[in-house]
């Protein structure tokens, strides 16, 4: 009881402290304000940022405070306060920052000084990325944006959805962070709101930038290993800060592309950590200017408190134009135990040339027990610390020092665990629907009156959308049939069967396909789907496909069924009748098909008519190791052409016969197969993710597949006319190979164990995309390989690998390094079976043209001989 009484006491003791509120307004000397201004106390380890008009307020408990108004190019201005029972108000004006040059002794090669300071950093950027082992902190994030253009042919659908060019959305969230070495990051939303439609908006993507290493993030830090061979340095000033020296450093990339900074980085003379950051990106169609503000939250430990990022986008007709600035405050940080942060103190005391302290530090440390390596390795750090000549080797050799000195006293390296845990971020209670007054009184950086007006706006459409009758008609509008659904289609939710039900539009253009043999055809698809929280999943599919000029409806109906969601086992059937590709796997696709039939009168597609059934089952048997299975019966039929339609193309061009070139017309009768297919897939350590019950293999992996296929043609079954036995094994792989630089490969090998009775649909098929044009391609697609010619029931071994890189060859021209979106590769791709020529291609390309189109050059060849050379333009969509 007496213990109760003394937490509510103290509750009530501090929630009187903290009633205070300073306010005021951040301005340059000419009464300009200055947004985003970080104010710091290093005694309460909290602050604030001033928002966009450079108006901040922040709650203080009574006493006297030294308050640091800071802001990149101005200098910092310290300003004590008494705070009483009342709030205060005070309005800051902040000088420019008085720059001067440094004293420096310039080196025989002429080299800028520059260098030396960011030898230092990136040397001590192993351990500044180690330095805290756990910490925890508040963050405030506020993100605006508005639409600055949009296309015409979008503008109604966007304006249903109430997003408008001109109209800000803010959103708001205030979260505590919790993080622990390597990556461990926990967060807890305390309260969230938006004015616009995304309510989750999530910091850490924002306030987690580690500037030492941002390869993760897809970019080349200035304080990486190998800045010095993508950037030069250029020292600008130096400024006094906080006790500290401060060095003003300009990066100026040595290339172009999307994966540098520009910009000012700010290093401390001495312990040479960061200070301040105001850098820019240039990726895609979209420019991002960042500022981040780093301040003393502990003994020699320097955190960032203020971040904001101004981001504009432009392209295909849309514009955007944003902003994020997080407040972040009440660190609590933990030194990692792991490391030696003795240093620190000697350079201290070296700046200051206490000796006699360095002295007793020294003796000190030396009565430790340690090993006659470590003594002299901790000397060699020391002796290069305080190097006034620091050379590129020199800096190499004290990082691999800083490694091995900051990983000595871990315990042996663990191997990932399998399981890739989601990062879940805790929702507190309630923290959707806190009042204006609570963000009034906890907002850490004042609304604009922009911003206040867009909260206004929405928290009447919240009021509207809460009424019961709003909700009403929302539950109506998922629920009821019109008969306009029949002609633009329409997928129905019920939510509180976790279920959903499609029924196709007869007016959805993308269900028109053509083809010689049907003719135009119509697709409809209806489909129902059912979930639960068990992992379970249930699908039930059919369609109905009418081809005009065969005069000929085609039906399939089939369902699958997740009976368990952690061993990703599926069960499935389907049944039905439909003119199918002889290269189903990897064929042409039907709309690049019906696009060169219509405009060149180029008929690549060769169907035949099956009427089949089939059940699957699929399950893994061990983490990483897939089982597939299937049993068919098919009764399958010749088809010819019934139609001639085209657009365009030659005059003298014909379509050419259903009949694929070279090929047997008794491998093209009518049959009936009876086939077995087993496939056994196995990626060694394949990670995973589990969400709802269901596991999830991640898709991007460094670790090789192999798998097994067998498939068997079962003889005098139900009439079946096939017999033969298919084996194959492959491998493929895709892996990093240096920083945006990847290599993959794919080798294929298989046989026919026997071939008492094959017919054209069992023989294996490669998958090529002879036109100009590609749709979807991957790395086992020939570009210049004929259709169906090399189709095989002999022995047979393929082979591709292909190496992406973002600078291989031109994007070194200075015409093109500026290209920051392409990609270049080269690839080659191979393919020997009995009684074909060793026929190969290699090929050069062009990826990520304006993020839409792949350009490649390919030639081909048989043997040693020349055969072709083609053009390939790839949409990826």
């Amino acid at each position: 009881m007496t213990r109760n009484i003394f937490i509510l006491l103290f509750c009530l003791i501090s929630s009187v402290s903290y009633s205070q509120q300073l306010r005021g307004t951040i301005s340059d000397l000419n009464g300009k304000p200055i947004p985003f201004a970080n104010i710091f106390i290093k005694e309460l380890v909290t602050g604030t940022t001033s928002n966009i008009d450079g108006q901040y307020h922040l709650d203080l408990p009574k006493g006297k405070w030294q308050l640091h108004y800071r802001y990149m190019g101005y200098k910092t201005k310290e300003v004590k306060i008494t705070m009483g029972q009342n709030d205060m108000e005070m309005d800051v004006a902040l000088a420019p920052q008085t720059y001067q040059l440094k004293e420096v002794t310039v080196l025989a090669s002429g080299e800028d000084p520059a260098y030396f300071v960011m030898r230092k950093a990136i040397a001590m950027g192993d351990y500044y990325t180690k330095q805290i082992s756990e910490y925890t902190n508040k963050v405030y994030l506020k993100g605006s944006g508005k639409i600055t253009s949009v296309p015409r042919l979008f503008k109604k659908k966007l304006a249903k959805e109430d997003i408008t060019e001109g109209k800000i959305s803010v959103t708001e969230n205030i979260s505590k962070i919790h993080f622990q070495l390597p990556n461990k990051i926990e967060e807890e939303v305390i309260s969230i709101r938006s004015s616009g439609l995304d309510e989750q908006v999530n910091p850490m993507q924002f306030i987690s930038l580690n500037l030492y290493n941002t390869r993760e993030n897809g970019f080349i830090s200035p304080l990486d290993k190998a800045a010095f061979t993508v950037y030069k340095f250029q020292l600008v000033s130096v400024f006094e800060d906080q006790d500290r020296t401060i060095n003003q450093i300009k990066v100026i990339p040595k290339r172009k592309g999307k994966d540098l900074f520009r910009g000012y980085i700010n290093i401390a003379e001495t312990f040479w950590n960061i200070h301040s950051a105001d850098l820019k990106l240039k990726l895609p169609m979209t420019h991002v200017h960042m500022h981040q503000i780093y301040a003393p939250v502990s003994k020699d430990v320097w955190m960032p408190v203020s971040l904001d990022y101004k981001i504009k986008f432009k392209g295909m007709g849309f514009g955007f134009e944003g902003m994020y600035v997080a407040s972040i405050k009440d660190y609590e940080v933990t030194l990692n135990p792991d490391l030696d942060h003795d240093y620190l103190k000697r350079q201290d005391l070296a700046k200051r040339q206490e000796t006699k302290d360095i002295a007793k530090l020294s003796n000190t440390e030396k009565s430790k027990v340690l090993s006659a390596k470590e003594i002299k390795r901790k000397a060699e750090i020391q002796t290069l610390l305080e190097k006034p000549d620091m050379k590129n080797a020199d800096m190499r050799k004290l990082y691999r020092l800083m490694e091995k000195e900051n990983s000595k006293n871990k315990k042996e390296k663990v191997r990932e665990p399998l399981e890739i845990k989601i990062e879940k971020v805790k929702m507190a209670k309630n923290a959707e629907t806190k009042d204006s007054l609570y963000w009034d009184e906890m907002r850490p950086i004042p609304l604009s009156s922009d911003e206040k007006i867009s909260f206004v706006q929405k928290d009447s459409i919240v009021k509207l959308k809460n009424t019961p009758e709003y909700k009403d008609s929302v539950r109506r509008y998922n629920r009821e049939f019109k008969f306009n659904h029949l002609l633009f289609a329409k997928k129905y939710r019920y939510k509180e069967e976790n279920s959903t039900l499609f029924i196709p539009g007869l007016l959805s253009l993308e269900k028109i396909s053509y083809n010689t043999v049907q003719g135009f055809t119509f697709d409809a698809p209806f489909s129902y789907t059912k979930s639960d929280t068990l992992g379970h999943y249930f699908e039930m599919t059919s369609n109905l496909t009418y081809a005009f000029s065969r005069e000929h409806l085609d039906y399939t109906i089939g369902s699958t069924y997740r009976y368990n969601g952690m061993k990703r086992a599926w069960l499935g059937f389907e049944a039905g009748s439909k003119a199918i590709d002889f290269n189903d796997d990897s064929g042409i696709k039907p709309l690049l098909n019906m696009a060169t039939s219509l405009f060149y009168k180029d008929n690549h597609m060769k169907l035949y008519d099956k009427n089949y059934v089939s059940i699957w089952h699929e399950t893994d048997l061990a983490n990483g190791l897939n089982l597939y299975t299937e049993l068919e019966y098919a009764n399958r039929k010749q088809l010819y052409n019934n139609s001639s339609e085209y657009f365009t193309g030659p005059k003298d061009n014909e379509y050419s016969s259903n009949i694929p070139v070279g090929i047997n017309t008794n491998l093209i009768r009518n049959n009936k197969a009876m086939t077995f297919i087993a496939q056994l897939d196995y990626t060694p350590h394949h990670r995973y993710t589990v969400k709802k019950g269901v596991k999830r293999m991640v898709n991007f992996h460094s670790q090789p597949t192999f798998s097994l296929l067998y498939k068997q043609g079962i003889n005098n079954v139900f009439h079946s006319e096939t017999n033969f036995s298919f084996l194959e094994a492959s491998v493929k792989q895709e892996f990093n190979m240096g920083f945006n630089d990847r290599l993959a490969y794919s080798l294929k090998t298989g046989s026919f164990l026997s071939k008492k009775q094959t017919f054209f649909a069992d023989y294996r098929q490669f998958a090529t995309n002879k036109p100009v044009f590609m749709l979807g391609t991957d790395i086992n697609t020939f570009r210049l390989l004929n259709y169906y010619q090399h189709a095989t029931n002999n022995d047979y071994a393929e082979a591709h690998i292909q190496y992406t890189s973002d600078r291989f060859l031109l994007k070194r021209l200075p015409i093109l390094n500026n290209s920051l979106a392409i990609q270049e590769k080269v690839f080659v791709n191979y393919l020997t079976h009995e009684g074909k020529k060793n026929y190969w291609e290699v090929g050069y390309g062009l990826s990520q043209i304006f993020l839409l189109l792949d350009l490649e050059v390919v030639w081909s060849f048989d043997g040693k001989q020349h055969k072709e050379t083609g053009l390939k333009i790839k949409f990826n969509i």
